[in-house]
């Protein structure tokens, strides 16, 4: 009797962690982001999708410099704005993306995400797809939410990562 009590207890407990179980193992929820555009300007965030930190670093991303030029730079060449503008993925990785008009909000989970990944963000302002910000989250676990603030540019952001025990007392 007392094994199904404590199935039942565990039962419980995943349920009220608001996770799901398919074949003994728990599902991971996708990251959620939240972009806040407190300007006049509509941005673009796109986000990518990679399995670490290394990873992230050393993506490629082709872009055109202020001079006009085309050229390959890695990500973290793109983690503080250099003028670049068209910055476009050259490898193979997911990206979902989220166009956010002024003064509005949007909220969306970043779909192209799986357990372990690390999430890189860029934001353009579409009109003339210039490079506003990058923005990596390094958060691996499990129900993570990510901020992004936009005001004439980027403004600011945060990130909210659950442990496996904060995940059974939410």
């Amino acid at each position: 009797m007392v094994s199904r009590q404590a199935g039942l207890l565990l039962a419980a407990l995943v349920a009220l962690a608001g996770v799901s179980v398919v074949g003994g193992e728990v599902v991971d929820a996708p990251p959620t982001l939240t972009v806040e555009n407190d300007g006049d300007t509509t941005y673009r965030v796109t986000a990518y999708t990679v399995e670490s930190v290394e990873d992230a670093l050393l993506t490629n991303f082709r872009v055109t410099t202020p001079a006009g030029e085309n050229r390959l730079v890695t990500y973290s060449q793109l983690v503080w704005p250099a003028g670049y503008r068209n910055v476009t993925v050259t490898d193979s990785v997911p990206s979902q993306q989220v166009t956010v008009p002024p003064n509005e909000a949007v909220e969306t989970e970043i779909r192209v995400w799986e357990p372990g990944d690390v999430t890189i963000y860029i934001i353009e302002e579409p009109d003339d797809e210039t490079h506003v910000w990058s923005d990596m989250k390094a958060c691996t676990e499990r129900q993570q939410e990510h901020s992004i603030r936009l005001r004439d540019g980027y403004e600011g952001g945060g990130s909210t990562c659950a442990s496996d025990l904060d995940l059974l007392f939410r």
